[in-house]
């Protein structure tokens, strides 16, 4: 029937109107936005007893929360304890059995569950120097540090063990990213996402700056960094091959090289990647894991005048299914017993971050042992000023308008006819 085919035509044009309203990219390069943007997710920690704990093990459990050395130094990681005679929890009690262990206090740590990474980091047992790895690192400080003075990316060669391998691999890296630094340009910012605040310094003040660090596998004061590395791909561990991880925004780790794919090619897309434009998605539909880093990225990110201007919406079209829904508290959302990460609230006043521009809402869990700890990253704002709105905008919205009244009005005339 006629009827019929205007209908579907009317709802190809709202469909191509709506694609045009929602998918617009913003012309900032994915690495600065990572950086003045993309809260990093928290890690879990979950620890094991039975009955008190001595003081020395207290101790260490008390740096994890959030009035601790955890909280204070702003370290993305949330910890919770199961004491196993207390009636315990049963997913963490489920969790406990999967450890095969008798060794107690014992500690888990797991990656944020907005990863989708069931592998568990690292467990053993509960002692000082493994709590103080976990929670930073020298090498850990030097990334941060050279990601909040605007570095592009912070390149990590995870040795294999074999220097001949090692060698030619930093040889790679060495001569590709100097030439990236030469060749890559950056996208040029338009004035309506300057405009909006979605740059928060002076685009003239990004830059194209890659650096390298070795880091051997015997590293003692590096181990939890190791395996944060080691287990974010389930394949890294099958050969022992030299890998190269591009680290940027907040401490995000994009995707591994291994062996031979640390070649040109691989780092010339993995450049590219990282100095495109952002497409403002929700940060999980982009590839790459959160490191934990000790770092106040809210109050040390470098803003300008712009910078308390609102966010507008940033959604791609596949953000209109996400849920609003909490996660499920089990076992490792807020309850009893659990740690949620630092506050403003026991934070040393000295380094007290800045409001953030983003919302944490919650991300389902992807397994039940593993909990379901909020981990995702939405952003919400409204428009930075009504001047700013481009006349597009308002011809795309007045297209929806009249697509919804036109479909409304021919459904009508269709049950009439």
């Amino acid at each position: 029937m006629n009827h019929t085919r205007l209908t579907r035509g009317l709802q190809l044009v709202l469909v191509v109107a709506l694609v045009a309203t929602v998918a617009h990219a913003c012309s900032v390069p994915v690495f600065r936005y990572a950086l003045e943007r993309w809260q990093a997710d928290p890690y879990e920690v979950f620890i094991f007893h039975e009955g008190p704990l001595a003081p020395d093990q207290q101790a260490q459990v008390d740096r994890l929360k959030r009035g601790g050395q955890a909280g204070k130094t702003f370290a993305n990681v949330r910890m919770r304890t199961c004491d196993l005679a207390d009636n315990p929890d049963p997913d963490l009690l489920q969790l406990w059995k999967a450890q095969k262990s008798e060794t107690l206090p014992w500690m888990v740590v797991h990656y944020p569950v907005a990863s989708r990474n069931p592998t568990p980091v690292w467990k053993g047992t509960l002692e000082e120097h493994r709590v103080s790895g976990l929670l930073g690192s020298p090498l850990r400080k030097t990334i941060s540090t050279s990601l909040l003075k605007g570095h592009t990316a912070v390149w990590v060669l995870l040795e294999s063990g074999d220097k001949a391998a090692d060698d030619a691999a930093e040889t790679i890296l060495k001569a590709r990213l100097a030439y990236l630094e030469k060749t890559l340009k950056l996208p040029e910012i338009s004035e309506e996402d300057i405009a909006q605040g979605l740059v928060l310094i002076d685009p003239d003040d990004l830059k194209l700056k890659f650096s390298l660090h070795r880091l051997a596998r015997t590293d003692p004061a590096e181990q939890m960094f190791f395996e944060m590395l080691l287990s974010s791909e389930d394949d890294l561990r099958r050969d022992k091959l030299p890998l190269a991880f591009p680290i940027f925004g907040r401490g995000r780790a994009l995707y591994a090289l291994m062996g031979k794919g640390i070649n040109n090619e691989t780092i010339d897309q993995a450049g590219t990647d990282l100095t495109g434009p952002c497409t403002c998605t929700i940060k999980e539909q982009n590839p790459g894991i959160d490191m934990l880093m000790p770092v106040n990225w809210d109050d040390l990110v470098q803003k300008s005048p712009e910078a308390e201007k609102p966010l507008p919406p940033l959604v791609g079209l596949t953000g209109f299914d996400e849920q609003d829904d909490p996660a499920s508290e089990k076992p490792g959302g807020p309850a009893a017993g659990a740690d949620n990460g630092p506050t403003s609230e026991n934070a040393d006043p000295a380094t007290l971050a800045t409001p953030a521009t983003t919302a944490t809402t919650a991300t389902p869990a992807t397994t039940a042992t593993i909990g379901a700890i909020p981990g995702g990253d939405t952003s919400t704002a409204t428009p930075a000023d009504e001047q700013g709105d481009s006349p597009i905008k308002w011809v795309l919205w007045a297209v929806l308008v009249v697509g919804v009244l036109g479909i409304g009005t021919w459904s009508l005339v269709g049950r009439k006819g």
